[in-house]
């Protein structure tokens, strides 16, 4: 039997009639795809996988080994906040994508969870989401040793750079005024743009 991962719910969709898709984050084996059957008798004993969770997931190999399924789920953290808010969802599943497409490559596992999490604690309980996501790519960008200080940095056009610094340094304010927002959905992005010139890493098709 395999033993119970500490796992973030990064995409949930449904899979057929009977099965439910879902892209999981662990600091030990990183972004996993796997299926979790959908009951279709109505039990209050333990709540169904929804996105952006944390819960301790025991994943079963198929007989053949080519998929894993969830054998059991148990509910850690719900954050149902997220989903309240269109801006704060769009945010918020946006980085989750980028993680999708990204995490298997990524070698310091535990840093990226730690990472991952934080954001979505941070997306469930601020009112900025735009803020949290700049944040989020950045240290992202920063902790796989890409040169995000020493060459994004510098070509950030000097009126967005003060106010930009000013919102990586500092705690998320709870509120601002539309030029601060304008500056910092630019700053985001000027930093997608570098991101696509200057590294390897994949965007969503679709992003904000």
């Amino acid at each position: 039997m395999s033993l119970a991962q500490r796992s973030l719910v990064l995409r949930k969709e449904p899979s057929g009639e009977s099965f439910l898709k879902l892209h999981l984050l662990s600091p030990e084996s990183g972004v996993q795809l796997c299926l979790k059957r959908v009951s279709s008798k109505r039990s209050g004993s333990k709540p169904a996988p929804d996105l952006f969770d944390t819960a301790e997931v025991r994943l079963e190999a198929s007989k053949h080994g080519t998929a894993q399924f969830v054998g059991d789920y148990e509910l850690m953290h719900r954050r149902s906040e997220i989903g309240q808010s269109y801006r704060s969802l769009r945010y918020a599943s946006d980085f989750c994508n980028l993680l999708i497409l990204n995490g298997t490559h990524m070698a310091d596992l535990p840093t990226l969870y730690q990472l991952a999490e934080r954001s979505l604690d941070a997306f469930a309980e601020r009112s900025i989401p735009a803020v949290v996501f700049l944040k989020g790519l950045y240290l992202l960008l920063k902790d796989e040793g890409y040169p995000v200080r020493e060459s994004w940095w510098p070509q950030l056009p000097a009126p967005m750079r003060s106010h930009c610094k000013a919102l990586l340094g500092q705690p998320t304010p709870e509120t601002w005024t539309e030029p601060e927002q304008n500056s910092c959905e630019e700053s985001i992005r000027h930093l997608l743009d570098w991101l696509r010139r200057e590294t390897d890493l994949t965007l969503p098709e679709e992003i904000l």
